[in-house]
């Protein structure tokens, strides 16, 4: 059996924010109130946006052996998708008008109240504990199970890589696998205070940072650092940073940790194995694998095998292993494009358009039939000859963009993503 809780961390405090702060004794409370709440079911949908009734959620479905679904995305489409394959499902939700067509189970702040008899048995190491879907961001979302013990080993790993401690504030989405490990598995196997919040924007992420004790850690995005460090705020002096999602160019890492006066650790995982391998990419490019994972070479692909995950299975990145058992990432094998006989991964020209002064977001594009790659920028001052001239500086001339389009923003999801099929609607657009 696997507690949910490690028992040596006995004293430590699960969640704080403005209006609660909530010991192990007192969240496990509310916890199994809410699991005596909770339909007789298989499934639930946990569609929470604080974070506190999120980790609620998903403790009380492993109390009852429930397993947690996480979409990658909130669209009807994906609530319909799942609604049809999970005709009695029910939701779990903080805002009880947020859905629409589900059967919801609202949760708030009166779950706290509760002083139900509490049991620590532990929850069977094989019980299914959460399915989650991947982005999109290179086709149809696709659904990978987990079980307990597969998510306890994940943030054991991590706790054992980095040295974490005290409270961990988040600007990632707990439904991300990114996320569930950073914000909900790594403060319950750590120890460290959850802080409450879900702050995106720069000022929003100062102002939680400034209120929340030290030592800090932050789980988040490269979309969310580079906008903190373009702000020009002055943030207090954070622990570290745990970041993942997409790579992070090392010229922005530097800024970052001169920014937060903090190491940045960068996570290489995906959604089918979680966590693989970290980096501190403001000091070297490789990566180290994390110990419980083995990789190995199958002609021009790299299969990775270990504890947390039943079978071998490979992944989806072009990777140089090195003879030190490192590793270089050098983009995903559905990114490689070809134009003009020359070769070139699009992660790669994302990094170089992202780099030039003046761009605030962008991205390259390829249409499915091939052709001419277009840009999409987000700049407060569009420049087309300064981004050609500095693109050309970077770039063979078979890679430049035409045209050029610029936008307002991208159609980026929760953890700065690209989904596939919403990037090529607004091309489409913006062509007609």
């Amino acid at each position: 059996m696997l507690p949910l809780f490690p028992r040596h961390h006995a004293h430590q405090t699960v969640y704080a924010d403005a209006q609660h702060s909530l010991d192990r004794t007192a969240f496990m409370r509310a916890a199994h109130a809410l699991a005596q709440r909770l339909p007789s079911q298989t499934h639930c949908l946990n569609l929470c946006d604080d974070r506190l009734f999120f980790m609620l959620g998903f403790c009380a479905a492993l109390l009852r052996g429930q397993c947690t679904l996480l979409p990658a995305s909130r669209t009807e489409s994906s609530l319909a998708d799942i609604a049809r394959r999970h005709p009695r499902i029910t939701a779990l939700c903080d805002d009880p008008e947020a859905f629409t067509g589900l059967s919801c189970l609202h949760l708030d702040a009166s779950l706290l109240l509760a002083t139900p008899q509490l049991t620590d048995e532990g929850i069977p190491p094989a019980t299914l504990a959460a399915e989650l879907y991947t982005s999109g961001s290179t086709g149809a979302p696709q659904a990978h199970r987990k079980t307990w013990d597969m998510l306890v080993q994940g943030a054991q790993q991590l706790a054992a890589e980095l040295n974490f401690g005290g409270t961990l504030l988040g600007s990632v989405p707990s439904q991300h696998m990114f996320g569930l490990e950073s914000t909900i598995l790594l403060p319950m196997q750590a120890g460290l205070t959850l802080a409450g919040s879900c702050p995106l924007l720069p000022q929003d992420i100062h102002t939680a940072m400034q209120r929340l004790p030290s030592p800090l850690w932050w789980a988040t995005t490269p979309l969310h650092l580079r906008a903190c460090v373009q702000s020009g705020l002055r943030f207090p002096k954070l622990a570290g940073i745990v970041c993942a999602t997409q790579t992070l160019a090392p010229d922005l890492a530097r800024a970052a940790e001169a920014c937060f006066q903090a190491p940045l650790h960068e996570i290489y995982g995906c959604t089918e194995a979680g966590a693989i391998a970290t980096r501190r990419p403001a000091q070297g490019v490789e990566w180290r694998p994390l110990p419980d994972w083995d990789m190995t070479r199958r002609g021009e692909h790299i299969w990775i095998s270990g504890t947390r995950s039943p079978q071998a299975f490979c992944l989806p990145d072009h990777i140089e292993l090195l003879p030190d058992g490192r590793f270089l990432l050098q983009g995903r094998h559905a990114s490689l494009i070809k134009v003009g006989g020359k070769r070139m991964h699009l992660d790669a020209l994302n990094q170089i358009l992202l780099s030039v002064p003046g761009v605030e977001d962008g991205v390259f594009f390829q249409p499915a039939e091939g052709g001419r790659l277009t840009a999409l920028v987000v700049a407060a001052d569009p420049n087309p000859a300064a981004l050609t001239a500095a693109l050309r500086k970077q770039l063979d001339p078979v890679f430049l963009p035409r045209p050029i389009h610029w936008v307002s923003s991208l159609p980026r999801n929760a953890v700065g993503k690209l989904p596939l099929h919403a990037l090529q609607h607004l091309v489409d657009e913006l062509s007609r």
